[in-house]
């Protein structure tokens, strides 16, 4: 999921302004792929782990001082909608744990500043990230 140009983005109590773009990717980290002795191909595939990984990209107009740290864990909530009403828009929030932040320098005294998250379940069994019109 790729959610660009992102409204209200907040990891707790933390505003995180001028989002360019929030991506959600999610993988297995297990995989069981069973063959069958008829042909070459899968007859079974399952994915019984899965990682959520929230990638969130801002330019920094000002020193990012605010940036959240490694560990960190909160609520990351966006609101994202097609235009500039909150018109049709939709809210996207997660529990998340901060693994990664970045920065990389584009001149001209701009910046761009990169936060990885893992998103975290309540129980395992749900899907960490909540979509809500």
């Amino acid at each position: 999921m790729l959610i660009l140009n992102p409204r209200n983005v907040r990891f707790g109590s933390l505003v995180l302004d001028d989002v360019r773009s929030v991506s959600i990717d999610r993988v297995a980290t297990r995989e069981i792929v069973e063959w069958s002795d008829f042909g070459p191909h899968a007859v079974f595939a399952d994915a019984p782990e899965r990682k959520v990984t929230i990638r969130l990209v801002r330019e920094l107009t000002r020193d990012g001082l605010d940036a959240p740290l490694p560990g960190d864990s909160d609520t990351l909530s966006l609101r994202t909608s097609p235009n500039a009403s909150d018109a049709g828009g939709t809210s996207v929030s997660a529990s998340a744990v901060v693994t990664r932040v970045t920065h990389e320098l584009l001149g001209q005294a701009r910046a761009l500043q990169k936060i990885e998250f893992v998103a975290i379940s309540t129980s395992g069994d749900t899907d960490p990230v909540t979509i809500a019109e």
